[in-house]
């Protein structure tokens, strides 16, 4: 497949781009790239063990079991010690959950849902919560996210197990769990924990039963809501269609044309069901009177007009903010976006530029999770230790990703995993030209961390085999030495 060869390629190249720029920001953080390297190399000796350890014991059961005990132990521990209220966009979204909660929604005609109204599904999740547990119901909200945070562990695990085999399920559920940014950000009221959950367990459906129609119609029903929930189902509806659509040219041109049009109709059904979740929910909200918005509205293009800023490469920014508000909401705003856009996409060398740097700020930077749940504390020196301790771990996390795609690509494995490969791309690319933030990596960091738990998988291989290598050619000196 020589399609798939090529976006192999291309990963490989991303991964690459991803893991340099984690090792210069590291060496930036460190303030020494003999320091950062030291410290990658450091984590990397230590992930080895741990792929060593996990590739031995405990059985399936067991490991399960002592996972999610203790990733979820993590989590409620963290959220108890740092007892994070909500802020920013977060606080929007939970006082409406709570005025949805009381029958009220007037908050759906405020300016932030009239610009946002896709951000009304989340919100009516929390106040389903807060419904439910009573109360301001902050802890319970909290709680269901890390118990989500899980959920996506054990889908990995699963999904490793089946892609590559049983010790890559155990090291992608096993890193994921731990990872600090997924720890540290539990303690916050993202919409992320839900979504990611929702959307990994559709694509892992796809891969179980490929010949049958439920698992496509589920995984249309499982990112059609995680769509409700964070709005980047399109990416993983693209993905899917991309990656389907590979698979039937490769049936036809083998002369399977039954099946290929049966993967085709599948197709289709998957994409009609993602269709009917919109279709119902925006109907539904629009009937009961909770919004006179459809989900799909709103302000277009604010996401374009701040991605393409070349002046504060890509993030938000008060300048963009103000622009926009100087503008009468809807068409007249949009417009005014609209030729900012055109305007700022006219100097193609600095677009080139500025996608350049969001490409290296968004896949090697710090990660922001331990701001997102700290700012508020006053604890500025836990919240640097973190940024420091998460460094090495996504510089491993990218390397041994960068490894995986090299082995794939030599080994012609492109079935499986190409679909997260191409969710990772798709994903990359979208963010060149919106807003971007580097808690937003976190959408696609089961994607990457699946590839990782194939790449330590073979670099552990490797050193057994040169140990076994080194062993036997040592005992054969010893023997021609009659000793």
């Amino acid at each position: 497949m020589y399609g798939a060869r090529l976006f192999l390629t291309i990963g490989c190249l991303f991964m690459a781009t991803a893991f340099i720029s984690a090792i210069a920001y590291t060496a930036e953080a460190y303030g020494s790239l003999a320091q950062a390297l030291a410290s990658t190399l450091s984590c990397a000796l230590v992930a080895l063990l741990i792929a060593h350890l996990l590739n031995r014991r405990p059985g399936r059961t067991a490991f399960l079991v002592l996972l999610c005990l203790f990733g979820l132990s993590a989590r409620i521990v963290w959220i108890l010690w740092n007892d994070a209220p909500p802020s920013s966009d977060f606080l929007f979204i939970y006082h409406a959950a709570r005025e949805a909660a009381s029958g009220r929604f007037e908050f759906t005609d405020s300016a932030y849902f009239a610009d946002f109204p896709y951000r009304i599904g989340f919100a009516m999740y929390e106040a389903g919560i807060i419904r439910l547990f009573g109360g301001d119901s902050l802890l319970a909200l909290k709680i269901l996210g890390a118990l989500f945070g899980m959920g996506t562990t054990v889908i990995l695990y699963f999904t490793g197990a089946r892609l590559f085999n049983e010790t890559c399920g155990r090291i992608a559920s096993c890193f994921y769990a731990f990872y600090l940014p997924n720890i540290v950000m539990s303690s916050v009221l993202t919409n992320q924990h839900l979504s990611i959950f929702l959307f990994f367990l559709g694509v892992s459906l796809l891969l179980k039963r490929r010949g049958s129609l439920l698992p496509w119609l589920l995984a249309g029903l499982a990112i059609g809501c995680g769509q409700l929930i964070r709005p980047i189902g399109a990416i993983y509806l693209a993905a899917v269609v991309l990656f389907a659509s590979l698979e039937v040219w490769k049936k036809l041109r083998e002369g399977r044309r039954r099946k290929a049009w049966r993967q085709a109709g599948m197709l289709l059904a998957m994409i009609g069901v993602y269709a009917c979740v919109q279709w119902a929910a925006n109907v539904s909200l629009l009937n009961a009177g909770v919004t006179q918005h459809a989900m799909t509205g709103g302000d277009k293009y604010w996401k374009f007009m701040v991605g393409l800023n070349a002046e504060t490469d890509g993030q938000w920014n008060q300048a963009d903010a103000q622009y926009a508000s100087g503008y009468a909401r809807g068409a007249e705003r949009q417009n005014a976006e609209l030729d900012l856009i055109k305007e700022r996409l006219a100097d193609t060398s600095e677009v080139a530029a500025l996608m350049g740097r969001k490409l290296t700020m968004m896949w090697g930077s710090g990660d922001a999770a331990a701001y997102w749940s700290l700012e508020r504390s006053g604890r500025w020196q836990v919240e640097h230790t973190l940024s420091m301790a998460e460094r090495p771990q996504y510089a491993i996390l990218c390397g041994f990703a960068l490894f995986a795609m090299i082995a794939l690509w030599r080994a012609g494995m492109y079935r499986g995993p190409l679909l997260y490969i191409l969710l990772l791309l798709l994903y990359a690319g979208a963010y060149l030209a919106i807003e971007n933030q580097t808690r937003y990596r976190l959408d696609l960091l089961p994607s990457v961390v699946l590839l990782m738990s194939y790449g330590l998988w073979q670099t552990y291989v490797a050193i057994q085999k040169a140990a076994a290598s080194f062993d036997q050619k040592s005992d054969q000196s010893a023997g021609g030495l009659g000793v």
